[in-house]
């Protein structure tokens, strides 16, 4: 397995970081025991870096999974927040290190910032963030974001340690901007000593036909310290684990075809609508459908904020 320095956070990441959400109850569904069996197996196999989120429901997954494990490598766990006030940060942070298990939250990010705008609009939360770290409760500070100038914007400001940004092959889920764009904000990013841990690098599954090309093109970038990949199963960790690790001659993994499930109870609220970073969601006679397919990346985002629990990611 590949690690890497991640930018100047002083951490060391394996180039697989295992993906959570995918696992969790806004997709895959696997309980607290059945998850943690998938991500101790990709533990067990060197991979070091988890990534998750409040939103993703999976930190008793996490949890057990880190129970008792003796690992040659520190286990790195980045998670995020749509928290934008000091008083909810810090209920994020306590959550985070009851739910984690962990004292110590090793990357805390802002989740899904789009902007200067978005980040000024979440300032007292990332101030909280920030006085978390000179306190030795987080270790790095970060941002995810779909979009150019979200990675633009969180690179200029020096006390923003990482950058999770959207970026994938053909560009498909990247907000305000092509994928070229998405790879020059990156590369300032970069250079000004951000760690880079891409998502959505089988962009939510449409690229699955093409997966060794989708993560070789992201492997050669030197840019890029990690790519945070959604796993599932024992088989699909070892698959991507040997791949990661050069083994050019792996069988292509079974392709399992994805979409967005929308119940009869759908209400017809818009909620979907809002939370989806995309536009790949309208109402329309009083029930929310897809009209994009090509933009719809299965985040999950949409279901995360359906308050009748009628959309879901099968």
């Amino acid at each position: 397995m590949e690690y890497r320095e991640l930018g100047q956070t002083g951490l060391c990441v394996s180039r697989l970081c295992f993906g959570a959400l995918t696992m969790g109850p806004l997709q895959r569904g696997l309980s607290p025991v059945e998850g943690s069996k998938v991500l101790r197996r990709a533990l067990d196999l060197g991979v070091n870096f988890i990534d998750t989120a409040e939103l993703y429901q999976t930190y008793d997954h996490i949890r057990l999974a880190l129970q008792g494990l003796e690992a040659s490598r520190p286990i790195v766990v980045a998670t995020k927040s749509y928290a934008y006030t000091r008083e909810g940060m810090l209920k994020s942070i306590e959550q985070a290190q009851h739910g984690l298990g962990l004292e110590c939250i090793p990357i805390f990010m802002l989740h899904e910032q789009e902007s200067s705008h978005t980040l000024r609009g979440h300032w007292p939360a990332l101030e909280v963030l920030w006085e978390a770290k000179k306190a030795g409760v987080v270790q790095a500070c970060g941002i995810s974001t779909h979009h150019v100038e979200g990675v633009l914007a969180a690179s200029t400001i020096p006390e923003i340690d990482v950058i999770s940004p959207l970026i994938n092959l053909t560009g498909i889920g990247i907000q305000g901007g092509s994928r070229d764009e998405m790879l020059q904000a990156i590369a300032q990013a970069a250079a000004l000593g951000k760690g880079i841990v891409a998502m959505k690098p089988l962009g939510g599954g449409h690229l699955l036909a093409h997966w060794s090309a989708a993560l070789d093109y992201l492997l050669a970038k030197a840019d890029i310290h990690a790519i945070a990949v959604g796993m599932k199963t024992v088989e699909e960790v070892e698959h991507n684990i040997a791949y990661f690790r050069g083994l050019q001659d792996v069988p292509t993994p079974q392709i399992t075809s994805r979409r967005l499930h929308i119940d009869d109870w759908c209400l017809g609220c818009g909620a979907c609508v809002k939370a989806c970073p995309n536009g790949a969601l309208e109402v329309r006679e009083g029930k929310a459908v897809v009209v994009s397919q090509d933009q719809c990346v299965f985040c999950g985002y949409c279901g995360a904020n359906c308050p009748e629990f009628a959309i879901k990611v099968i």
